[in-house]
């Protein structure tokens, strides 16, 4: 199996997840929780659509590297005619690979760097199902390292890319909060409810939990800790993203880190604080520059009210979105990367401008404006290199499309007040 079959498991999920989110949405309502927001699931799904579109692209250098690895580093040759040979190769493979999840998760909390992409998965103030698809589109500049270890025993590509895939998918069910604790179950597995402790950010939970399937790891190494019933549990990261758009979601942290190693003096600072413990600051810095924390006991979950037509005109945008980025995922394997980029920097540029409306600012009918226009650019792009064939009846849908969004977008921008006190600008 390749990288690309790796992604067809995640296609095939798609639909599969966003049916559960809705039987989700629905057990919420019945049960008249409030679990869900539109704006926060959205943010959400649109970091995970970048994820899994800017995956397919990074896919191709970590496979490589681990495909070089386990041709040339190896020190066993653990394929094997013997059916339950190549059984225990399974099964070993998966326990292993989560083994390695545990320390690229555990370091993803604890150094800098790493934190910078992992924090992605953790800003959400909500805990729903839309949170587990909440993934980085940075993660694969170091996540690799982590399974090196399973090609130097000889674990074959085969086996890491599918219990790779197997251990992503049994994420996603655990991001809930409606199945309690489950008995003796926890003393084993990674579950719903110890799951919840690890994406709160009370004190008494920060750092812990990190397994993907099985939560041993943790009681081994001193990282567990029970969900209590005595404090509520408060969602979200200590520096609040406070944006709807997933493109700054996934550089705050590195901008600030950037920041922070442009103004100190110290050279050693300039280069450490990327390698340093997270939340650590050179002093010149911090004192100059302090950055507010959420305070938990006056805690206020990020939120912008927008005017009921605009939230129908986001969801329609987003969901066409979604299709988009299936679509991009079945046909990558059947173009060049420089295809695949520029349908996933036009997605890019698409939640962001999604994110944008969200957040209720002014001129978000500009910004739309230039979503379609880059859109038709890019199928004419195509069409010129013969990467895209479309006949005369799919030029009228995108043309109807295009035209019907544009004149939604002039009707909205005439007839809506937006607030007049908008979020910051963080584009």
């Amino acid at each position: 199996m390749n990288s690309e079959a790796q992604m067809a498991y995640i296609v095939y999920a798609i639909p599969v997840f966003f049916t559960l989110i809705f039987i989700e949405w629905i057990a919420t309502s019945l049960r008249n929780k409030h679990y869900y927001r539109i704006n926060d699931s959205i943010n959400s799904l649109s970091a995970g659509l970048l994820s899994v579109v800017f995956g397919v692209v990074s896919k191709t250098l970590t496979v490589g590297i681990y495909v070089v690895a386990f041709t040339y580093l190896s020190i066993a040759e653990l394929s094997s005619s013997s059916m339950w040979v190549w059984v225990w190769v399974w099964v070993a493979g998966f326990i292993i690979y989560d083994f390695c999840y545990y320390w690229n998760h555990r370091l993803g909390h604890e150094i800098n760097i790493l934190w910078a992409a992992h924090s992605v998965h953790h800003q959400s103030e909500e805990y729903n199902l839309t949170t587990a698809l909440r993934q980085t589109s940075t993660g694969f500049i170091f996540g690799w390292v982590f399974y090196l270890p399973m090609a130097v025993i000889g674990i074959p590509p085969v086996v890491f890319l599918t219990v790779g895939a197997m251990n992503l998918l049994y994420q996603f069910w655990v991001h809930t909060r409606h199945i309690p604790k489950l008995g003796i179950v926890e003393w084993i597995f990674i579950t719903p409810s110890n799951h919840r402790v690890h994406h709160a950010q009370n004190q008494r939970y920060i750092d812990k939990n990190y397994g993907g399937v099985f939560i041993v790891w943790d009681r081994l190494f001193g990282t567990f800790t029970e969900e209590s019933d005595e404090e509520k549990i408060i969602y979200g990261v200590r520096k609040p993203l406070a944006s709807w758009n997933p493109l700054w979601a996934n550089i705050q942290h590195y901008s600030q880190l950037f920041n922070d190693a442009r103004r100190t003096e110290k050279w050693g600072d300039k280069l450490g604080i990327w390698w340093r413990r997270t939340g650590w600051r050179p002093e010149d810095v911090s004192a100059q520059y302090p950055i507010a924390k959420a305070d938990l006991t006056t805690f206020q979950r990020f939120d912008i009210k927008i005017p009921s037509a605009l939230v129908v005109y986001t969801l329609f945008q987003f969901s066409l979105m979604v299709l988009f980025t299936t679509w991009i995922m079945a046909i990558s394997h059947l173009h060049p990367l420089w295809c695949i980029t520029l349908l996933a920097a036009l997605l890019g540029y698409s939640l962001y401008s999604i994110g944008f409306m969200l957040e209720g600012r002014p001129g978000f009918s500009q910004k739309e404006m230039w979503r379609l226009a880059l859109s038709a650019v890019t199928a004419v792009t195509l069409v010129a290199y013969e990467e895209l064939t479309l006949s005369t009846g799919n030029w009228l849908v995108l043309l109807g499309y295009l035209t019907f969004s544009a004149l939604l977008l002039i009707r909205l921008d005439k007839g809506l007040a937006l607030q007049e006190d908008p979020a910051t600008d963080t584009s």
